[in-house]
């Protein structure tokens, strides 16, 4: 159910906003959205059941998935996540680049791990729930 206080629009219009914005990021921060994610996915939820197109339906199952990958970030997490971008995809195995990447991102594992882990449960429940929802393709 949708709460009263918050316009069904609004809250689908700034989502598709937020996930337009040009990231190579999988995990991105929960922070960063204007509504609650539970309130998304309510929206989320309700327009999949109402829509008629089918490209429509599509999209907006494609967005629900997309939830998943808006974590609530501790700061060490966050620091991790930074810490990965500023590294950069693996350079060539048999260059330095590669050694010393390893080496920065080493003391972040812990917290990437733990929010990878929420990432990959919470895209599976996401996953779960829409096939519980009409208009399965």
């Amino acid at each position: 159910m949708i709460s009263p206080e918050y316009d069904a629009r609004d809250v689908l219009e700034r989502f598709v906003a937020a996930l337009s914005v040009p990231s190579d990021a999988v995990i991105r921060d929960a922070a960063d959205l204007a509504h609650p994610k539970e309130i998304i996915k309510s929206v989320l939820q309700h327009c999949i059941k109402t829509i008629e197109g089918a490209d429509e339906r599509t999209f907006l199952r494609s967005a629900y998935l997309s939830l998943g990958s808006y974590q609530e970030l501790t700061d060490d997490e966050r620091k991790a996540l930074s810490a990965l971008r500023e590294v950069g995809p693996p350079g060539p195995p048999e260059s330095e680049l590669l050694e010393e990447q390893a080496r920065r991102i080493r003391d972040f594992a812990i917290p990437l791990q733990a929010v990878m882990s929420r990432l990959k449960a919470e895209t599976a429940i996401l996953a779960q729930e829409l096939k519980l929802l009409p208009g399965q393709e």
